[in-house]
């Protein structure tokens, strides 16, 4: 009995690995070129299939979708695409089955993932010479120029074109500097729709272990203030002993630290949002709203960071 049923997981795993593989190609090859932003999901079926079989049909699967998309691509491009979400469906894999809590799982996972991507360029800029931050250079030096030509055509003096050209230039630094930061949250938003989704799907599935993922019950670790004051004290310790990049250490802390707390203070609307049962369209609607009116980001950092230090939702001691 005991073998009948080992064959039957065994047939079961192989041949959700094939459909799972096989749909992962036919996306690769054909889907991405209509749907690109579908490409975040990727580690999503891997997830599923590792979780409810084993993760070694996970790894299996990953690398057999890969060599394929090798061959019909004869790039490194799709392969490489699917080798920077596997370590990501891995580690979600591997923390789900561990049973590890939420935010242990979305900051290993996020790190895991930050970490494969800046490998992956780093594996990039020696093969093919392809280098992010030049890339970036090249577009906003060109945005640049092509804005200057728009201001030459309003009649625009040069005196206020040259003002114009020093502000442009000044924000566009700026925002190099942030590309850790920007990379970061990129990495924390695709793990965080990955989990969510893949423990939607796995709990419909009758996998109840899994916790239930609710944006409005998302909170920071209790000593995430101590935390973050350890991070600045340090960075400013560096800066005075004169360290190169300090300055571009700190500008990323605080971008980070104000994006963490924002995203509670969201989670914080979002919670009394439940409270008053409104709908989850009009909820989301409510939030982005919130997102895209940059004047009152302010008031929900602070909401954010009031919630840290005095639980106002009510979650500190609980699991999650």
């Amino acid at each position: 009995m005991k073998l009948l049923e080992i064959n039957d997981k065994i047939k079961k795993g192989i041949i959700e690995s094939t459909l799972t593989v096989l749909f992962t190609v036919l996306y690769m090859v054909y889907g991405i070129h209509y749907l690109p932003l579908l490409m975040i999901f990727i580690p999503l079926p891997f997830v599923v299939l590792g979780v409810r079989n084993h993760i070694f049909y996970n790894i299996i699967s990953i690398v057999s979708a890969s060599l394929i998309i090798q061959m019909l691509l004869g790039s490194t491009s799709g392969a490489s695409l699917i080798l920077n979400f596997a370590p990501l469906s891995l580690a979600i894999n591997y923390l789900v089955n561990k049973r590890k809590g939420n935010f242990e799982t979305i900051l290993i996972s996020t790190g895991v993932f930050f970490l494969s991507f800046l490998i992956l360029l780093s594996l990039g800029s020696k093969v093919s010479d392809f280098n992010l931050t030049n890339q970036i250079q090249e577009v906003l030096s060109q945005a640049l120029k092509w804005q200057i030509e728009i201001f030459q055509e309003m009649g625009m003096t040069n005196s206020q074109i040259n003002n114009l050209r020093d502000s442009l230039e000044s924000e566009y630094r700026i925002f190099l500097v942030h590309i850790p930061s920007f990379l970061i949250i990129i990495s924390f938003l695709i793990t965080y729709i990955n989990i969510f989704f893949s423990t939607v799907i796995l709990r419909r599935m009758g996998y109840g272990f899994l916790s239930e993922q609710r944006f409005s019950k998302f909170k920071l670790p209790n000593n995430i203030i101590f935390g973050i004051g350890i991070m600045f004290l340090s960075a400013y310790i560096i800066r005075g002993l004169g360290i190169g990049y300090s300055e571009a250490l700190l500008l990323n802390l605080s971008f980070l630290a104000g994006f963490v707390f924002i995203v509670q203070g969201l989670a914080v609307i979002d919670s009394f949002l439940l409270k008053i049962r409104m709908k989850l369209g009009f909820r989301i609607l409510i939030l982005i709203l919130t997102i895209i009116f940059i004047p009152i980001s302010g008031i929900i950092f602070f909401l954010g960071l009031f919630d840290s230090i005095f639980d106002l939702r009510k979650l500190r001691g609980q699991k999650s």
